[in-house]
């Protein structure tokens, strides 16, 4: 059940939350990379060579990644092709360059978002990952003019300072990849113009454009937070304190609280998505175009939206029976877990309950 893990994660976010939203150590940063990968085999040698740099402001709020590389191929037949790639983050928003086709794909991070909301400070995830991972810090090494901390993990190498990677090395047969900083610059303005982008076409992603839902569901987020946090300051518990002891019956308050907000929908407008989702099947079933396909699902996406819940993704262009049959497919799955969640949200007043409930029922293993 998606939710839970939601409001673990909620509950596991205090301890981190800060005054600013941090991705980095840094307020800013321009780092500037070459590249260079070898590999070979008994029919073909490969070359590529290139640059790269990281971008960042605003503690990361603001983010650009560029890599320009040209491949040499050798062997059986011979080839050279570049590779261009370009990355933004803008708050929350993502955009991804594609040099090939001259088009710019825009998309939402939504647990970004929420992380700059609840102004997190995330700038030891990368250490936190290779640890992880089952990565060891086996020493240091001084990279343009920085002291980094090397971590080793199978046949991969990473250098980090303040979370920064300055080297990255993947050796193994045949394979050698090196991405190694030449030159850091931290701390210092960065103009605008370092953020741009070409001047292409956007395409937005379809969550994007008619992302209600993903708003509602934010909302919800903080607002239970909020309410978490005034709770707990009654019961004199301060959920910031580094120090506290999380127990099991302090985690089942937490996510009892984070959740009545959620669960109190649910009982509300969980019996109407039922009825629209079976309306929605026998509409389908005489839809005789995409357009009247997409309105017989309207009703169902706009109480999810009121849920915060995304609607499922159907494929109605050029609609034909076997179209039909695969959406019909899809909706009768989300009757069956929505029957058994609204059966579980109606027996219980307590998200932990309605969790195990859910759980059990679908998973009974």
């Amino acid at each position: 059940m998606r939710l839970f893990f939601i409001l673990i994660f909620l509950a596991s976010t205090f301890a981190a939350a800060q005054d600013t939203f941090k991705r980095y150590k840094f307020k800013s940063g321009m780092i500037y990379y070459d590249v260079k990968v070898s590999s070979f085999d008994n029919n073909l040698n490969s070359q590529v060579r290139g640059i790269a740099r990281l971008i960042f402001d605003k503690w990361g709020l603001l983010e650009l990644k560029e890599e320009d590389v040209a491949e040499i191929q050798a062997g059986d037949f011979n080839d050279t092709r570049s590779r261009h790639t370009m990355s933004k983050i803008e708050y929350g928003t993502v955009y991804n360059v594609d040099f090939d086709q001259k088009v710019i794909y825009k998309a939402r991070d939504r647990d970004l978002d929420l992380a700059i909301m609840q102004k997190l400070d995330i700038s030891d995830e990368a250490e936190k990952s290779l640890k992880e991972m089952g990565a060891k810090k086996v020493g240091k090494e001084k990279i343009a003019g920085y002291e980094c901390d090397l971590w080793e993990y199978k046949d991969q190498q990473i250098c980090l300072y303040g979370g920064i990677p300055l080297k990255i090395v993947v050796q193994n047969a045949g394979f050698y990849s090196e991405k190694k900083a030449v030159q850091v610059i931290l701390d210092k303005p960065i103009p605008p113009k370092e953020f741009e982008l070409p001047n292409f076409k956007i395409i937005e992603d379809e969550e994007y454009s008619s992302n209600r839902s993903s708003l509602v569901r934010t909302k919800d987020y903080i607002d239970s937070i909020k309410e978490l946090k005034a709770e707990m300051k009654k019961r004199g518990i301060n959920l910031e304190d580094k120090n506290l002891t999380i127990t099991p019956e302090l985690e089942k308050d937490i996510i009892n609280i984070l959740g009545k907000r959620y669960l109190k929908k649910q009982k509300k407008y969980l019996p109407k998505l039922l009825e629209e989702l079976k309306k929605a099947k026998e509409c389908i079933k005489k839809a005789k175009n995409e357009q009247e396909a997409n309105e017989c699902i309207k009703p169902v996406r706009e109480i999810n939206d009121i849920l915060g819940d995304k609607t499922q993704k159907y494929d109605f262009k050029n609609l034909n029976e076997e179209k039909k049959k695969r959406a019909i497919e899809q909706i009768d799955n989300e009757i069956k877990h929505t029957q058994v969640t609204a059966n579980c949200v109606a027996k219980y007043d307590k998200t932990t309950d309605v969790i195990i409930c859910t759980e059990g029922t679908l998973n009974p293993e």
